[in-house]
């Protein structure tokens, strides 16, 4: 309505509203049936009073420069969750959220509306087909399928698929027809895998490529490689990103055979970039890094500057997931700072995207703190577009709960972080997502490790509360009751990590098989946890697993097989007393981490504590002095650092631009001017 004078939009507007204001089912049934989808679409939003049409309620577009300091402060309520327990154990023990706590906290999240029409009833294919036409609306088309969600059940976007499918093609030797379905399925398809119904949307796609490779007889071989492409596209990103391995597999190698005949075609105008960021998904998913650049940068080498920025700024925000999952550190900071020079308005969704594989980067670059604000952001839009009951809401909840971890190491408060995990894994149980599934899995193997941290607190903080603060009044023989009761939360918290993370190492055996990345961060968790259960042996023999592949998969300077050195070598320290063998990885470790990050880098301070350990148990008065005060001058070599990374400006970024020529400089650390 942008262009229309002032007194005829005021005049349209009035009708409007005169129009919901008297709205009723009948009326209403007219509406959608005959009047155009624009008009339908912000009918629809009206009568549903959205959010009780609070302005403040993003959606469409954003802008990235200018303040998001609502959504954040929205985001921040969500994750810190107030749940309040009865007993004095609370504030140190885990206790779990009662289902009827969680629900009424989820009702409260979810998308406010007032459906006095019965809309619902009446969103069926031929309106969403007709809706979905308006592509600048789309948030609003998420946030109303949401709708139509709440009233009919989460079993709603699975028989809205099931119906489309079960559509008869009336005229089999029809290609129009077929041509027609085609297009249908590719938008139900998509849609449906944008607004998080990843499982849904690979029915439709599955049934949609079907059509094509076998139905639809298409005499211009352009366009049937155009919508064979599109396809296979949205189809390998979404039972990647549901990590459906099996699947995923398939449509790999359908994807690949597409992309070889695409590429051999000489003159080529169509864009694949995306195709090929599909595939560097796969890999991602996967944790096949390298493989996974390979694809990325294919992707960048494959936009054009006629390339539409939705498109530059999606693979860009692809590309620096990947370059901070490689440790190309410097280079993905360079990719942010370039990115965020872009002063146009973005798409909400894109917006999160990009943020969060800000958050991605922060968590490599040892910055866990500076990825706080971007995932409360996206909790915020996640929510507001898809609904809180949604995957892709749980699955920023699980990755915030592991960045929160992150944050809180150091001081044991992991109340937030747990509040978020469990919020991920109701969700995620809530809407029906398979429990042998890696990304319900993934939530529980982080609920594992915030468990183990929380177990291992209690008894110290329950022995200082209950004992210490309150000697004079307790009978010697309550305290021991008291410590009993203790070491018996603390048992119980480690025996639930432990199924937790054995039920991760089998899906993750299951779904990938002993020799990847995925299996040897399981039996690195197992090896820690181990270590807290007093079970020494099996530690050290996990330990020794993720070292194995991690090494031969990753070469031997990995900051990964980094971890797992230092893993050990706390159990070889303060277990097993091999102080020799610890010092050996110590200091393995202290080298690759300092040749890869620098000398700030926060896992440095628990190698050098490791370290003062080991020498003075062996008596090493020089080597213990030396490490002792390398321990002490950690902090403000790091705070100097933050200081420096938090105030320095790139002169080399160029505002407001998405020059691919900059981009590709970047990517290969051209030293030019451009």
């Amino acid at each position: 309505m942008s262009k229309i004078s002032p007194c005829i939009e005021s005049l349209y507007n009035l009708t409007l509203n005169e129009l919901c204001h008297s709205m009723n089912e009948e009326i209403l049934i007219h509406v959608l049936k005959y009047y155009p989808p624009s008009i339908v679409l912000q009918i629809i939003w009206k009568i549903l009073h959205v959010n009780n049409e609070n302005p403040e309620f993003v959606y469409g577009h954003v802008n990235p420069m200018h303040g998001m300091l609502t959504s954040i402060k929205r985001g921040r309520e969500i994750a810190q969750m107030s749940v309040r327990h009865r007993g004095s154990l609370a504030h140190m023990a885990y206790k779990p959220i009662s289902s009827g706590t969680h629900e009424e906290f989820a009702n409260n999240q979810q998308t406010k509306f007032v459906d006095e029409c019965n809309f619902c009833n009446h969103f069926d294919l031929d309106l969403f087909f007709k809706l979905v036409e308006i592509t600048e609306c789309r948030s609003q088309l998420f946030t109303i399928f949401q709708i139509c969600i709440q009233i009919k059940g989460f079993e709603f976007p699975k028989q809205f698929a099931e119906k489309w499918i079960q559509t008869e093609i009336l005229e089999e030797n029809n290609d129009n027809l077929h041509f027609h379905y085609i297009e249908q399925g590719l938008k139900l398809g998509i849609f449906l895998g944008d607004s998080g119904w990843l499982s849904e949307s690979a029915f439709v796609l599955s049934h949609t490529y079907n059509i094509i490779s076998t139905k639809w007889v298409c005499l211009d071989r352009n366009l049937e490689l155009i919508k064979i492409i599109q396809c296979l596209t949205k189809w390998l990103l979404v039972v990647s990103n549901y990590h459906n391995f099996d699947e995923a597999k398939m449509v790999l190698q359908h994807i690949l055979n597409t992309i070889s005949i695409l590429e051999k075609i000489e003159g080529r105008t169509l864009c694949i970039a995306y195709a090929y960021i599909a595939v560097s998904q796969y890999y991602y998913v996967l944790m096949e890094f390298n493989e996974a650049w390979v694809w990325a940068v294919k992707a960048v080498n494959e936009l054009h500057d006629k390339s539409a920025d939705v498109l530059k700024l999606l693979v860009i925000s692809h590309v620096i997931k990947v370059c901070s999952a490689l440790n190309k550190l410097s280079m993905a900071k360079k990719l942010i700072d370039q990115l965020y020079t872009y002063e146009k308005d973005i798409d909400q969704n894109i917006h999160v995207d990009m943020l969060l594989s800000e958050a991605c980067y922060s968590l490599k670059a040892d910055l866990a703190k500076d990825s706080i604000h971007s995932y409360y952001t996206a909790l915020d839009s996640k929510r507001n577009l898809f609904g809180y009951y949604n995957l892709h809401t749980a699955v920023v909840f699980v990755d915030y709960a592991y960045a929160r971890y992150v944050c809180d190491y150091s001081t044991t408060d992991f109340s937030e972080a747990m509040r978020s995990i469990l919020q991920g894994i109701f969700i995620m149980n809530k809407i029906g997502l398979p429990h042998d599934n890696m990304l319900f899995v993934n939530a529980g193997r982080i609920k594992a490790l915030i468990l183990e941290e929380k177990a291992l607190d209690v008894l110290e903080r329950g022995i200082e509360h209950y004992i210490h603060g309150s000697l004079h009044s307790i009978h010697s023989s309550r305290v021991e009751g008291i410590k009993r009761m203790l070491e018996k939360i603390k048992k119980d918290m480690l025996n639930e990590a432990e199924v937790l993370h054995l039920k991760a190492l089998e899906v993750s055996l299951n779904a990938v098989g002993e020799k990847a990345l995925l299996t040897a961060k399981s039996y690195c968790n197992l090896g820690r946890l181990y270590q807290s259960q007093e079970k020494y042996m099996q530690s050290e023999k996990m330990h020794l697993k993720a070292i194995e592949i991690k090494e031969s998969i990753l070469g031997k300077n990995s900051p990964d097989v980094a971890l797992s050195l230092g893993h050990l070598a706390s159990l070889y320290t303060y277990q097993l007393k091999k102080f020799h063998e610890a010092e050996l990885l110590y200091l393995r470790s202290i080298t690759i981490y300092e040749t890869t990050y620098g000398r700030q880098y926060t896992g440095l301070l628990y190698d050098f504590k490791g370290l003062v350990e080991v020498y003075r148990e062996l008596k090493d008065i020089d080597k213990y002095n030396q490490y002792m005060e390398k321990t002490q001058r950690f902090h403000e070599t790091r705070e100097a650092w933050l200081h420096l990374i938090h105030t320095a400006v790139d002169e080399n970024c160029t505002q407001d631009n998405l020059s691919l020529e900059k981009f590709k400089c970047i990517l290969n650390d051209c030293g030019c001017e451009k």
